[in-house]
C-alpha cells in the first residue's frame, strides 16, 4: 500500500487540475449551477445532485475522477439507464449509485456508464 500523505495527495490531485482555485474540489462543470463546460444549469434541469456535502475528499475525488456530471452528453446513456444506479427514495429528486458516493442524478453520466441488462 503506499504511503501518500494527505497533504501529497492534495498536491497530486491540484496537478492534475481536479482541484480548482483555493483548494475546492470542483465537480465536471464547476460549481453544479455553471453552464461552463457545455453542461446544463439547475434551472434548465429542475434541481442539482452535485452538492457533494458530508462526503469524504476521497469519495469528491473519485466522482471527479469518473467524471460524473448531472447532465448526460452521451446519447442514450444516463444514469436511470445504467445498472449502477439506484432509484431516489420517494421525496427525493436525487438517486445514488452501486459505485459512486453522493447524489447521482437519474439524467447524470459518469465513465463507468453500464447498460442495464433485461
Amino acid at each position: 500500500m503506499s504511503d501518500l500523505s494527505r497533504r501529497k495527495f492534495v498536491q497530486q490531485l491540484s496537478l492534475l487540475g481536479v482541484l480548482g482555485a483555493g483548494g475546492a474540489v470542483t465537480g465536471c462543470g464547476g460549481g453544479g449551477g455553471s453552464s461552463e463546460g457545455g453542461g446544463a444549469t439547475d434551472a434548465e434541469v429542475g434541481f442539482s445532485c452535485m452538492d457533494t456535502t458530508g462526503l469524504e475528499e476521497t469519495d469528491i475525488a473519485m466522482r471527479n475522477t469518473l467524471m460524473y456530471t448531472d447532465q448526460s452528453e452521451t446519447e442514450g446513456q444516463t444514469c436511470d439507464n445504467c445498472q449502477l444506479y439506484v432509484i431516489a427514495e420517494a421525496g427525493s429528486n436525487c438517486g445514488t449509485c452501486t459505485t459512486v458516493k453522493g447524489p447521482i442524478h437519474p439524467d447524470g453520466w459518469c465513465s463507468i456508464w453500464a447498460a442495464q441488462t433485461a
